[in-house]
This record gives C-alpha cells, sequence and structure tokens, in this order.
C-alpha cells in the first residue's frame, strides 16, 4: 500500500495510526492480501528511515509510480528471525559487494522488484551482531537472485511467500545501508 512513504518519493507520507486503521480494514476482508500489501512497509521502513533521498527516490519511488511490491529478507532457514544467526554473507570487492546465503519465508518473495536484505559482512563469530550486519537494497533481476517455490500458508494463501536465494549476487556499494 505504501502509505509511509515519504513525499520526497512520491508518497502520501501518511503516519502509523492511518497505516493501522487502514490495514485493519483490509485484514477484516482478507488477511492474506493486507500481508502481500502490508509488507511493503516493511521492506520500506529501513530504506525511509536510513536511505538517501537518491536511494528513497529510486527504490520507494518505484513502489508509488508503477506500483510494485518489495520483500523484508531477513529470515533463513535455521535461523528463522533470529538475525544474530543468519548465515547469508557480504563480502566487500572492490567498490561492490558480492552476497551469498539463502532467505525463507518471504513474503512478496515472488512477486518484489526489489529486495531489502541482511547480510554478515563480520564473520568473526566473537563479534556482536549489531557490529557484523549490513543491509542492502537488491534490485530482483539481479544475476545470481533466484527466488524458490511458492510454500503453502494455512488461512493466508493469497500472500505469496517463497524462499530466495542469493548466489555470487554483486551490488554496488551504493546500496548499503548500515
Amino acid at each position: 500500500m505504501n502509505l509511509e512513504v515519504p513525499a520526497i518519493a512520491g508518497g502520501l507520507g501518511l503516519g502509523v495510526t492511518e497505516d493501522c486503521i487502514i490495514c485493519e480494514e483490509l485484514a477484516y476482508g482478507c488477511s492474506g492480501i493486507e500481508t502481500a500489501l502490508a509488507a511493503n512497509g516493511l521492506a520500506s521502513c529501513p530504506v525511509i528511515l536510513s536511505g538517501s533521498d537518491a536511494i528513497k527516490k529510486e527504490y520507494l519511488g518505484r513502489l508509488v509510480n508503477e506500483p510494485l511490491m518489495a520483500a523484508y529478507c531477513v529470515t533463513e532457514p535455521g535461523a528463522g528471525s533470529d538475525v544474530a544467526n543468519i548465515r547469508t554473507t557480504a563480502v566487500k570487492k572492490g567498490d561492490e559487494y558480492v552476497i551469498n546465503g539463502q532467505k525463507m519465508w518471504i513474503t512478496n518473495g515472488g512477486h518484489a522488484n526489489w529486495y531489502f536484505v541482511l547480510t554478515r559482512t563480520n564473520t568473526d563469530p566473537k563479534c556482536p551482531a549489531s557490529k557484523a550486519m549490513t543491509a542492502f537494497v537488491v534490485d530482483r533481476d539481479t544475476p545470481g537472485v533466484s527466488v524458490g517455490k511458492k510454500e503453502i500458508n494455512m488461512g493466508q494463501r493469497a500472500s505469496d511467500t517463497r524462499g530466495v536465494h542469493f548466489e555470487d549476487v554483486r551490488v554496488p556499494a551504493k546500496v548499503v545501508y548500515f
């Protein structure tokens, strides 16, 4: 729905209260559809909070201009949503990063135009998770990105949930968030 996309990126810039009221009404009709629509907000939030104006215009602008979907890629097999134990890595090579790993149970995974992806850039087990992670925005059509089969969700069949795989995915350093 992209309700909270700021005006700088062409959005309405609504607040959390308006978003909650609209989401509640949509979920009353179909929680699966509402989940798919609201997942854009989950992927957008880090971009809204930490992205440069140029990144906001490019990635958030797509969501309101086209309209397109985005996905939040954090959950992994074996780690769930425990970010301290994620295994997807990003290695800096020149002015690019190379991402390798697998995300699982990603809402909008099969329809997203871009992904917010959390990775581990420091693989030292003694490094605290808060200092070991780096986040990126990755275009779906980037070579090495592949999408898995649609998961069957009880009660949420309208929500497109899939695995997303990253194999030697090269992204420019400009799409690093934190």
